[in-house]
């Protein structure tokens, strides 16, 4: 039951709605705020309710411009972080064609939550304005530079009042 569970969660972040076909997020534009030490992972249902208890533990480190696990199944192998504004980062992963981008919120106390946007949850007058409207294919926009990218999940947040629905969290555990 476990392994169908991690896949189907990869699968969730590698689903993302914005996306690119090539890195937007540098070596050296990285950050990397999550601290390294062991994780518990817990998903939320898509109606912002967690699971009922965490689907992996672990632990994650930094190796280069990436966080790993050497323990299996971790589900957001290979994630580079940028800065968008203070405790809010951009990630990237590298899928099979395309990198995909989501939210990622680290807290001083080591709590890491994050949200998978969706294009089609952005407004039409800023898919409009970012010229995402012919970009958009089946909910998923298409951008090719980190300053449309940094723009368009900054007015993503705004549109949803900074708090958009959590898909999972990672807590530290001591």
């Amino acid at each position: 039951m476990r392994t169908p569970l991690i896949i189907l969660l990869t699968a969730a972040l590698l689903g993302g709605c914005f996306y690119a076909d090539e890195a937007l997020i540098s070596r050296r534009g990285a950050d990397f705020a999550v601290a390294e030490g062991v994780y518990t992972h817990t998903p939320y249902h898509p109606d912002g309710r967690p699971f009922d208890r965490p689907t992996w533990t672990g632990k994650i480190e930094r190796r280069g411009w990436i966080y790993s696990s050497d323990t299996a199944e971790f589900p957001h192998s290979d994630v580079r972080l940028r800065e968008l504004v203070p405790g809010v980062y951009a990630a990237q992963k590298k899928s099979d064609d395309h990198y995909l981008f989501g939210l990622v919120w680290v807290y001083p106390d080591g709590l890491v939550s994050y949200h998978n946007p969706s294009c089609s949850d952005l407004s039409d007058a800023a898919r409009e304005a970012y010229e995402l409207v012919e970009e958009m294919e089946d909910g998923a926009c298409r951008i090719e530079r980190w300053d449309v990218l940094s723009a368009v999940l900054q007015t993503y947040l705004a549109e949803h009042d900074g708090a958009p629905r959590l898909d999972g969290v990672y807590r530290p555990v001591e």
